[in-house]
């Protein structure tokens, strides 16, 4: 197992992070409010290339998908968002409704008795189609890593609420990432307007800091356990698909994540292999994206990936 990237899923759940990269050599750093976490050597990258902040990318789990659930459903598709959604009533949760979700259906006493090992501090939006599953859920998502907690209700009925979390041992600090009523204050009336006030309060809490860099947790998980090479975008002029930070892994078996897809990946993925063939560590590779250079693209932008062997 890859201690690096085991303890970057660890603490992407808890947010705040820095990453200090030494561009030369390939070391990499985690830091938090100034204090070194871990690294991937013994090197603390006091002066690095390249410093980032880095977040989780978003992963959304609904508690109920009805229409308010089905409403921010096609939205989490229109911007890519990985989803989950739980529900007891199978007529509702189904491929057609939901098809490029994760559904989970059962009773929610079974589902939430259970531990899902691909949540990573995940935005959890509660509206059950019933006081006593929206309390239950509320109860789990509180006890669990949470990026955001959104909970739909009428004041009576988060009144009731707060007082049944508060007699089971929660106490005010661990509900400070709680909203409810959930969304935005914009007098939202239909499902869809309460999906958009709901989207529009979940992306305030993505982009907190505008800068910072996503990264795919499971992608990082996926890399604490295989051999395989991490290709990662470091450096970009001008117009190309992907941002900075964005990362690939190659392995025999397969490709994890991307950095833009087209000429750029496949020219990456080829050299990621090259890579693994040949057991090398660390490679950066400028890639010019004029009609003039091999790759023969149009858009005229530039991207350095730093290719580096995972262990």
């Amino acid at each position: 197992m890859n201690d690096y990237y085991r303890n970057l899923v660890r603490v992407l759940a808890e947010g705040n992070l820095e990453r200090r990269t030494n561009i030369k050599n390939g070391h990499e750093a985690i830091y938090r409010d100034g204090k070194l976490l871990f690294g991937d050597s013994d090197d603390p990258v006091a002066e690095p290339d390249l410093v980032e902040s880095i977040v989780a990318e978003p992963h959304l789990v609904f508690f109920g998908c009805g229409h308010v659930g089905k409403a921010l459903y096609d939205l989490a598709v229109l911007q890519d968002m990985k989803v989950t959604v739980f529900d007891s009533r199978k007529e509702l949760l189904t491929q057609e409704r939901f098809p490029k979700a994760t559904r989970i259906c059962g009773d929610y006493s079974d589902i939430l008795s259970k531990e899902y090992e691909n949540f990573f501090a995940p935005y959890y939006c509660i509206f059950t189609h019933g006081h006593l599953h929206d309390e239950a859920c509320l109860l789990y998502a509180l006890r669990h890593p949470h990026s955001y907690i959104g909970m739909i209700g009428s004041k009576a009925k988060i009144a009731h609420c707060m007082d049944i979390v508060h007699e089971n041992g929660i106490t005010d600090d661990m509900m400070k990432k709680l909203c409810t009523p959930i969304g935005l204050k914009i007098n939202a009336v239909t499902p869809q307007e309460i999906a958009v006030a709901v989207m529009a309060q979940i992306i305030s809490v993505f982009r907190a800091d505008k800068n910072a860099i996503t990264i795919d947790a499971a992608l990082a998980d996926k890399a604490s356990k295989e051999r395989g090479v991490m290709a990662r975008i470091i450096r970009k002029e001008g117009s190309s698909p992907r941002s900075v930070g964005s990362m690939m892994f190659v392995t025999n078996n397969g490709i994890s994540g991307t950095i833009g897809g087209g000429a750029v990946e496949r020219a990456a993925i080829d050299k990621a292999r090259e890579m693994l063939r040949k057991n090398e560590r660390l490679l950066v590779e400028d890639y010019s994206l004029t009609p003039m250079e091999p790759l023969g693209m149009t858009c005229g932008g530039q991207n350095t990936v730093m290719f580096k062997s995972v262990n």
